[in-house]
């Protein structure tokens, strides 16, 4: 099910056509709203991806595959900030500039990303810096970049402010079968 959604949102996107593509259903991300007060840290292997050959790329997620090393606090994550009974997937669409996939080596290149982010029903454009590398025929995507609360309409409450980061730190790991 989670993967012919997936399928049909790259087809309604027009990532998926005669060109070569490169994709996972196994993307890592990794997110830090941590302060000093608290440490608030989640993990989700189960984050789709394609890149194609023109430098598209797209992921989605299903918020709740977020892990926490408290189960308490994955609860209070998905039912009173992110609300993911209402909000259940996040999704990135974008594209790199200067793309060309023979410029992507064993050492890492940069290229800018630029894209829209869409978190809590709320989308906003976002523009990182994305780091791709060859490793046999796969190829390996990294980034970060930060996501504030209140551009996606996430609200803490006054009393846990100074527990939970207003900038959320994200990072992304991905390695990219050709399709």
């Amino acid at each position: 099910m989670r993967r012919s959604l997936f399928v049909i949102w790259l087809i309604c996107c027009g990532l998926v056509s005669a060109q070569e593509t490169y994709r996972t259903e196994e993307a890592k991300i990794i997110f830090d709203a941590s302060t000093p007060l608290e440490d608030i840290y989640a993990v989700n292997e189960k984050v789709n991806m394609v890149l194609s050959e023109n430098g598209e790329l797209a992921s989605l997620l299903l918020v709740r595959e977020f892990n926490f090393k408290k189960k308490l606090m994955q609860e209070h994550f998905n039912e009173n900030y992110i609300e993911s009974d209402k909000y259940p997937k996040a999704f990135f669409v974008g594209k790199m500039e200067s793309f060309d996939r023979e410029l992507i080596t064993e050492e890492p290149q940069p290229f800018e990303l630029s894209g829209d982010l869409t978190l809590h029903g709320v989308t906003r454009p976002i523009t990182t810096t994305v780091h791709l590398n060859r490793d046999g025929d796969s190829i390996v995507v990294e980034t970060a970049f930060v996501v504030r609360t209140e551009d996606h309409k996430i609200k803490v409450p006054r009393l846990l402010f100074k527990k939970i980061a207003e900038e959320i730190q994200v990072q992304v790991t991905a390695r990219l079968n050709r399709s």
